[in-house]
């Protein structure tokens, strides 16, 4: 019986591990990226033709963001346990279902339920969501069996930790653009190849299909099941079976005011390019015109190209040209491809030679008494410090450390209550 007691409790807490950790590892990677959070959540809004406020899209997955890390980390750390349990078996029944429909319609490709860090198909976010549907049941009836990771005196300390971390994160990201960059445009990317399929790459292949009759009944046969000449032909057709290799950047396309193409223009152009994207032009803050116009002479002066590249009609940047005086040139691309660029409206990419050099938001963009010197020797045009790995660690020390120190101090308060509990037993 003990043997047995012993190997359920371990089932019980290996499953609540593996449920703590994807809703942490899923709230954690949203967090990374808030933006991208709210643009899938606009991808499901109109998928289910619905039209919803900004703001509330916005709050939504704010609160979505929050739910998953908080519900995950709390049962790792075996906080609340029957309250989480439940609150995961209650999200994950209204996501399972919403899932099918997604995998059995396909309105989005993706879930997004890893934010761009994983990247998981729609039956497959399905299939996840039945497994740790199925988990959080079997965890919630063992549930006195999952094992405490702090006292109760100290489990609100980590609950506070865990939503003060998670909410100060999101703006950090907000503000400075994801601490890590999991979509294709990231510094160091090639554009040029990453709009190119490689030789070696797997291509489309198609199965052709006849439809054919007989005595009134039609069938669909393939090459190898075609049947006898006592069928009659009625039509054929090709079916993709593989999709083959796609170019992650196969959408990255640029046209001029005048409808002409003009993305090789762009990339095959020697040097650094400026590239400031501002995929909405009505929702610019004209509060960054100064800014703009600074780099776009500080440019000129240096011999470098600059593009504001928006999806905003050719009306909008007309009355956007006349209400500031901007003079740049302007290229159109689709909405959802500068969004993919960069999360910011506007942002700055820099390119040499069709790499990404860096990429500023709206806030960290380089002001005028830092354009002084050349790309070169100008650190403000250098790797921002936001992408570099001492930032990185810091940040993640920040998010994770005062929740292992709390851990082990509660541990220490524990041995020492329990020496004194010894101690005073001792002495009776």
């Amino acid at each position: 019986m003990k043997v047995a007691h012993i190997a359920t409790s371990s089932i019980i807490n290996c499953l609540r591990f593996v449920l703590a950790l994807v809703f942490a590892f899923s709230g954690f990677v949203k967090a990374i990226d808030p933006m991208g959070t709210v643009y899938k959540m606009a991808d499901y809004a109109e998928a289910f033709g619905l039209s919803v406020h900004p703001g509330l899209l916005f709050g939504g997955a704010v609160l979505l963001i929050l739910l998953e890390y908080v519900m995950g980390v709390c049962l790792l750390f075996g906080l609340y346990r029957r309250f989480y349990l439940s609150g995961m078996i209650a999200f994950l029944l209204v996501m399972t279902p919403l899932t099918l429909y997604l995998a059995i319609y396909n309105p989005v490709s993706d879930c997004g339920c890893f934010g761009d860090a994983v990247m998981l198909t729609n039956w497959q976010t399905f299939g996840k969501n039945v497994v740790l549907l199925l988990m959080a049941i079997i965890t919630l009836v063992g549930s006195k069996r999952v094992w405490r990771v702090v006292s109760e005196r100290s489990q609100w300390l980590i609950f506070v930790y865990a939503v003060v971390s998670i909410l100060l994160f999101m703006p950090y990201n907000l503000r400075h653009l994801p601490i890590v960059d999991f979509r294709p445009y990231h510094i160091g990317a090639n554009i040029i190849e990453g709009m190119t399929v490689p030789e070696d790459a797997p291509q489309e292949e198609y199965e052709t299909l006849f439809v054919l009759e007989k005595d009134g009944v039609r069938r669909t046969f393939s090459f190898d099941d075609y049947p006898d000449s006592t069928w009659t032909f009625v039509s054929r057709e090709n079916r993709m079976i593989s999709s083959g290799y796609v170019p992650p950047m196969e959408d990255f396309h640029l046209v001029d005011l005048e409808g002409e193409e003009f993305t090789w223009q762009v990339l095959e152009q020697p040097g650094y390019t400026f590239l400031v994207v501002a995929h909405d032009l009505e929702r610019t803050n004209e509060g960054m015109l100064d800014v703009l116009n600074d780099l776009y002479d500080y440019a000129k002066v240096n011999d470098y190209h600059f593009y504001m590249l928006t999806s905003s009609s050719e009306g909008v940047i007309e009355e956007w040209t006349e209400r500031t005086g901007a003079v740049y040139p302007y290229l159109q691309a689709d909405d959802i491809l500068l969004k993919t660029m960069i999360r910011s409206n506007p942002g700055l990419i820099l390119l040499k030679d069709a790499v990404v050099m860096g990429k500023w938001s709206a806030s960290d963009m380089p002001r005028d008494d830092q354009l002084v010197m050349p790309v070169e020797h100008n650190e403000a045009l250098q790797m921002p410090s936001h992408y570099k790995l001492w930032n990185r660690v810091k940040v993640a020390l920040w998010m994770f450390l005062p929740l292992i120190l709390l851990v082990l101090i509660d541990g220490n308060i524990k041995q020492k209550d329990r020496n004194n509990r010894i101690n005073n037993f001792l002495k009776t």
